[in-house]
């Protein structure tokens, strides 16, 4: 049985061989039937496939996280114990460092008590400059003030006593007239009466003072309650209190976000003030490129990219455009960088994951312009212009066991740095085409010695980007 197989080997290895030599003998009889130019012909030619067909634009970029943030401290409290090391994930909210902080609880509990005095304090002046205005305005709305009463008595007193003086000196007038009285007896009266008219005009006034006095003792009092309300509502104290307390709590420094610890400047013992950690996201990347300004045009918002790089080798791992910046790269001063051609910013999104990128690394990037899958597409110097203005092409095809080429009518469309769509009748997979249109005439394969002009048709090499 062994020796069969062997034979069997034998044998396909022979018959590989001779197929091998016939279709050598074939070729070498075709090149010396059709030597010359006709030979420099064919090898110019390429094989017609459907193939894909992109259009992009390439740049470099840096991987970056979509999300970081800087975790800072004011507070000039000494870094008491650090709970993370770089590479460490964690989660928002999670602890990181903790301050030390014996001197803000005492100052805490000093002000707390301080704060629970001054309320007593302003609570109880204020229930007395209550009681005070209300009492005043009480007596004053029912005409008890004792001040009032009394100047108002006063008053009464004086003015009866004014009436019976004046009425004694009318009297006396007319009884000194008939002789009933004595001179002196009248001017008594006199005298009598105009020391009554001096005293009601003296309790005339102090009844207006005293009413002045009263009024004003009730507007104090009505302000001492709105100065004692505003003394008990004073939240100066408080809001102290309550900075203090914030404090204690920034004292805990937490993680802002979910992500990865990607640096640490806190240092045990030292003052935590100032930049403290660097937390991103490490899952949700983003490549930050700079466009030139005459590829800037192209680029829009959603646009798909390619993305490689040295770690990944040649996986081609996909993004999208998902920024553009309105205007060109600016200094760190803010002011635009002038330059003979100017750059924009652009940022992708990494859609895949588990891509092996990490922060800082350098990509290469293509950006998706234009993409068209199953045409046909060919080298621009495959495609010319024929007399008639019509886009056309050259295939080599096989008659009489002679290479010739005929001239196919083609129509163009999308385009690339190096390859143009083109569709139209005859086309078919595999056919030959002629690599580089320029001075061919349909039918001849050497281009013939009438060279681009023959027969009247006119040759035009399309220009190569």
């Amino acid at each position: 049985m062994a020796a069969w197989k062997d034979r069997k080997k034998t044998a396909i290895v022979v018959v590989s061989l001779a197929l091998v030599l016939a279709v050598l003998l074939s070729v070498t009889l075709f090149a010396r039937r059709n030597s010359g130019a006709a030979n420099t012909a064919l090898s110019n030619v390429i094989h017609l496939s459907k193939t894909e067909l992109v259009n992009s634009i390439s740049v470099s970029g840096t991987i970056e996280s979509s999300n970081t943030q800087s975790v800072y401290s004011t507070l000039n409290y000494l870094v008491a114990e650090i709970y993370v090391r770089v590479g460490d994930k964690v989660a928002a909210g999670d602890l990181l460092a903790t301050l030390d902080t014996a001197v803000l609880e005492l100052d805490i509990a000093q002000q707390r008590s301080t704060l629970d005095n001054s309320q007593k304090n302003a609570f109880l002046d204020l229930q007395i400059k209550k009681l005070t205005y209300e009492n005043l305005k009480k007596q004053y709305d029912n005409g008890l003030n004792t001040e009032l009463v009394n100047a108002e008595a006063t008053l009464e007193t004086a003015e009866f006593d004014l009436q019976t003086k004046k009425e004694t000196f009318e009297n006396n007038k007319s009884l000194f007239a008939s002789g009933y009285i004595s001179g002196q007896e009248l001017n008594q009266s006199e005298t009598n009466y105009l020391l009554a008219v001096t005293t009601y005009d003296k309790a005339v006034s102090s009844l207006a003072t005293t009413k002045i006095k009263v009024e004003q003792d009730l507007m104090i009092a009505e302000a001492n309650l709105k100065n004692a309300e505003a003394a008990y509502q004073n939240d100066t104290q408080q809001i102290a209190l309550q900075k203090l307390e914030k404090n204690l709590a920034d004292s805990l420094i937490k993680a802002p976000l979910d992500g990865t610890v990607t640096a640490i400047y806190a240092k045990v013992g030292s003052p935590g003030s100032g930049l403290l950690f660097i937390i991103e996201d490490t899952e949700t990347l983003i490549i930050t490129a700079y466009v030139k300004e005459y590829d800037i045009g192209h680029i829009q918002k959603g646009q798909k990219v390619t993305i490689k790089a040295d770690a990944t080798g040649d996986v081609l791992l996909q993004g999208e455009v998902v920024k553009i910046a309105p205007t060109s790269a600016k200094s760190a001063t803010g002011d635009t960088i002038v330059s003979s051609t100017a750059e924009f910013e652009t940022q992708i999104a990494v859609l895949d994951h588990d891509t092996g990128l990490k922060i800082g690394m350098n990509t290469r990037l293509e950006i998706i312009l234009e993409k068209k899958d199953g045409v046909y597409a060919l080298p621009y110097d495959a495609v010319t212009v024929n007399a008639e203005g019509r886009s056309i092409i050259y295939a080599v095809t096989n008659e009489n066991s002679k290479p010739l080429i005929k001239e196919l009518v083609v129509d163009t469309g999308m385009e690339t740095d190096f390859y143009t769509e083109v569709w139209g009748d005859g086309l078919s997979e595999g056919m030959m085409i002629l690599n580089d249109a320029a001075g061919i005439n349909s039918g001849n394969p050497s281009g013939g010695s009438g060279g681009p002009n023959r027969g009247g048709m006119m040759i035009q090499r399309r220009q190569s980007r």
